[in-house]
């Protein structure tokens, strides 16, 4: 290697480093949910209020569980289970979804989401 390719490997990790320190943005806690049935949303919950929440979708119950600041599907009538799944939820931006049952909810928090799309 000689000087030049060195020179041109550090230039490159620093600016490679420069650019995620500029433009990483750390998770935005989220402040509040919207729970949706068949894409209509049905209500809007701060997530500071420990609470389980009953939802009728397609197939039946979704139970949503809020505690701690974070929310998460904690049953639901759906055979494969994935938004259960899912886990707890708290960074604006989140979501998830019971497509089966058509049970949806989604995270949003004062400062905004954290991505500004998401593909399938």
């Amino acid at each position: 290697m000689t000087r030049a390719d060195i020179a041109a490997v550090a230039l490159g990790a620093g600016l490679i480093g420069l650019l995620y320190a500029s433009l990483w943005q750390p998770p935005v806690d989220a402040t509040r949910f919207e729970i949706r049935v068949a894409g209509k949303p049905v209500g809007r919950y701060p997530l500071d209020i420990d609470r389980s929440l009953l939802v009728d979708g397609r197939l039946g119950l979704s139970r949503i569980k809020v505690e701690n600041g974070r929310v998460r599907f904690a049953a639901s009538p759906c055979r494969n289970k994935v938004c259960v799944h899912a886990g707890w939820l708290q960074h604006s931006g989140d979501a998830a979804a019971c497509l089966p049952n058509r049970v949806s909810i989604a995270l949003s928090g004062d400062a905004g989401a954290g991505l500004d799309a998401v593909g399938f």
